[in-house]
């Protein structure tokens, strides 16, 4: 009987050694792959500062706005490319630049002295509303004032796009590239009949004619008033990016945007996408 159980015990013994070895084993490995984890984000953040070290060069500073300009980035892109790059992940979602970053950068390169220049990639850039536009231009305007030229590079150039090329003193262009400047435009959704063929009534009360906000629920089509009120802020947005664009590059808006086909564009300015189920 006592053999039996010194066999049992031993049984039990061996068992739970080997169970401890396999624990240790694991926990060893996930430990190991925190520390390359650890060490690769180090290295990644430490990269830049490794190069400081090395003697600075002269040269021309390479922007490059691939994505979209916002105000603040949702995440923190520096980190999430890492972490995407790590774990062998991609992403569609476009990258976001930090407008007060990239302004930032260009004027700390304008009062650098190995800084001769500037190249302006625009290949992937998504675009950013006007006055984000506008911010990056003015500082480009202070750099290319201060005596640095600025070469914008484009296979072709969409009206955000070519708003910054403007501020360059050359602009280089694929020779099947093409420029596309068609206007501003505002549009809404105007759903009357809609709501009618569901048996929805809607409840509004408004009082004052440019008072546009509550239209889709009562009408299927644009109001004059409010087609008279969008065509003032829409058109004199246009105008202004005429203006400033014509400026830059040192011809009349009309060479810009020859008159004939500004007519056409301005006819098709306030395009309104009816809903109707008919």
């Amino acid at each position: 009987m006592r053999t039996l159980w010194r066999i049992i015990a031993g049984l039990f013994r061996w068992t739970w050694r080997v169970l401890n070895f396999i624990r240790e084993f694991v926990l060893n490995l996930f430990l190991i792959f925190l520390i390359v984890v650890g060490v690769g984000i180090w290295l990644q953040l430490s990269g830049s500062g490794s190069n400081s070290s090395a003697p600075l060069q002269q040269g021309a500073l390479k922007v490059d706005l691939s994505g979209v300009l916002v105000d603040k980035p949702s995440v923190s892109n520096r980190l999430s490319k890492i972490g995407r790059e790590l774990l062998g992940a991609s992403s569609e979602r476009l990258q976001e630049n930090s407008l007060f970053d990239v302004v930032d950068a260009i004027r700390q390169a304008k009062n650098d002295n190995n800084i001769k220049g500037m190249v302006l990639d625009l290949r992937d850039f998504a675009g950013g509303d006007q006055p984000s536009l506008n911010y990056v231009g003015k500082a480009l305007r202070e750099f290319r004032d201060s005596g640095k030229p600025i070469y914008a590079l484009g296979d072709s150039y969409s009206q955000a796009q070519y708003y910054l090329a403007s501020y360059a003193n050359k602009i280089y262009l694929s020779p099947q590239g093409t420029v596309d400047l068609h206007g501003f435009a505002t549009n809404g959704l105007y759903y009357k009949t809609l709501l009618e063929k569901l048996k929805v009534t809607s409840h509004v009360f408004r009082v004052g004619t440019y008072k546009s906000a509550v239209e889709p629920f009562l009408r299927d089509d644009m109001s004059p008033a409010a087609r008279d009120a969008d065509s003032r802020w829409v058109g004199q947005l246009w105008q202004n990016y005429l203006n400033t664009v014509s400026a830059n590059r040192q011809i009349t808006p009309e060479q810009l945007f020859p008159a004939r086909l500004r007519l056409l564009r301005v006819c098709r300015l306030l395009t309104v996408i009816q809903l109707n189920m008919r």
